[in-house]
């Protein structure tokens, strides 16, 4: 057999090329190491590519470089390159057990190398890096709402970091409607003590399984989410933005009782004889038709939420104490609108965030405020580079980060998100996705490189992910784990 094989054959620091010889299988995303004879050095690489040797017939493999362990066992980014000739082979279990010791505590996986899986090599996300900002991108059916699920449930065991959560469909609470054998958040054996579920089923749902039922104020909501949920003109912009210093109990209370075609106008004189006088004159020079359509959407998301919204309950203090307590809050509204998702959301992340900024301010320091992370479903919804519907959201991804508050933004379309947006994001799980404009979108913004990692990507089976993240030194290939089968080892631990 050719010498060659299995003897590193060129290299830089960017890249290293080995021979293994033909019939020995070998798969994208396979982790090895290099070993420097001379200085003891592991140099550790992932296969990024392939092609046949004509000279050896056997298969030239290209590495990339995610790191090296020197004799002290300090692992570091690679600066310089092995010897050629060195001789490459896989992981053994002490280098698994190095490689864990990166790991975080929010465990939602295991390790892959290439098609298998590195069962005693679990992959966790740091809580500390959730105040950063993450992103999940996939197509429809790679396994987002698994992912989830399963980083749920390792926060409900941890409880290092607050995190909030909507559900319009239903799924996470008590799992996917349908399926008897699926299961949700409330089925985890410590969901009584790190799962606080607010919904508005019906009262023997939320008697069966725990759940409070959600209770949004008027006083919790802003005028200025009208832009969120509707395509609004620049007249109803107008219209907004002179009504954003007044108290949103007395907007409300003007455009539910009042008839803005009897207002007076700067061409009308007749006396405006109702409860609100300083509004109406604030609005007297609006437009009427932008009067009337603010009145009638005002109107239509009252209806939308009409389950939930009143005009002195509100639910916003148990949220906020429970996200204190670091549990998991689950916001559980089966069949809501995308309009009225989007206005309770934008309520209960306001309220987060002004309590954090308040107590930054206050006490001179995030580290107080604990860390939160707000998860937005179909987040390019709201931030769009082209949408003007961003709301306190876009403030979040800009500012939370001192705060202590971090968003989890959620979509199949990151190319549409704006670019100063990921940005700010630290952390990245790419489940597969088929769009090379999506790819080259990740791959731009995310803090490892993940160009060389295009062809991984591509290939990626439902349930894989490629996470790139600052609480990690190198990219991971990550099995996500099936939350039914994640729960039931959950179960096992705590019996």
């Amino acid at each position: 057999m050719d010498k060659r094989f299995h003897l590193l054959t060129g290299t830089d620091v960017l890249a290293y090329t080995w021979i293994i010889p033909p019939g020995e299988l070998i798969s994208v995303g396979e982790l090895a190491v290099i070993i420097d004879k001379g200085t003891k050095t592991r140099y550790f690489t992932r296969v990024t590519g392939m092609i046949h040797d004509h000279k050896t017939g056997g298969v030239l493999v290209t590495g990339l470089p995610i790191g090296c362990v020197d004799q002290d066992r300090t692992f570091r980014k690679p600066r310089t390159i092995p010897p050629l000739n060195s001789p490459v082979r896989p992981l053994d279990a002490g280098e698994n057990i190095l490689l864990r010791d990166f790991m975080g505590e929010l465990e939602i996986g295991f390790m892959m190398s290439g098609n298998q899986k590195i069962v005693d090599l679990p992959v966790g996300i740091p809580s500390s890096v959730l105040n950063q900002h993450f992103g999940v991108f996939a197509t429809t059916g790679m396994g987002k709402s698994n992912l989830m699920k399963v980083f749920c449930a390792s926060a409900i065991i941890t409880r290092t970091a607050g995190i909030l959560l909507t559900d319009p469909h239903g799924e996470y609470a008590t799992g996917q409607p349908g399926d008897p054998n699926s299961r949700g958040l409330v089925h985890h054996p410590k969901a009584q003590d790190g799962l606080c579920v607010f919904t508005i089923r019906n009262d023997d749902t939320a008697l069966e399984y725990g759940m409070k039922h959600l209770q949004i104020g008027h006083k919790d909501l802003s005028i200025a989410d009208l832009g969120l949920v509707f395509d609004l003109t620049p007249a109803q912009y107008e219209v907004v933005n002179l009504l954003v210093p007044f108290s949103t109990n007395d907007v409300i209370d003007f455009f539910i009782n009042e008839d803005v075609e009897s207002l007076p106008s700067h061409l009308r004189t007749t006396a405006y004889i109702g409860n609100h006088q300083d509004i109406a004159q604030r609005v007297r020079s609006a437009p009427s038709d932008a009067l009337r359509l603010v009145q009638r959407q005002i109107r239509t998301l009252l209806d939308l939420t009409a389950l939930f919204v009143d005009s002195s309950s509100s639910s916003l203090p148990e949220i906020l104490a429970a996200l204190d307590e670091n549990k998991v809050v689950l916001i559980d509204i089966p069949g809501m609108s995308d309009a009225a998702e989007l206005f309770v959301l934008s309520a209960i992340s306001r309220a987060i965030f002004r309590e954090r900024q308040r107590r930054f301010i206050e006490e001179g320091s995030a580290v107080t405020n604990g860390r939160t992370l707000i998860s937005i479903e179909e987040a390019q919804r709201v931030l769009s580079q082209r949408s003007e519907k961003t709301g306190i959201f876009r403030e979040i991804a800009m500012e939370g980060r001192k705060f202590g508050v971090g968003l989890g933004v959620i979509t199949q379309q990151p190319k549409n998100i704006d670019q100063r947006v990921l940005a700010q994001m630290n952390t990245f799980f790419v489940m597969g996705l088929a769009d090379r404009h999506d790819r080259e979108t990740i791959a731009s913004s995310a803090k490892h490189d993940l160009r060389v990692l295009d062809t991984e990507i591509q290939t990626l089976d439902m349930g894989d992910a490629v996470i790139s993240t600052v609480g990690i030194p190198f990219p991971v290939s990550c099995h996500i784990h099936y939350f039914e089968d994640y729960l039931d080892e959950l179960w096992e631990s705590a019996s």
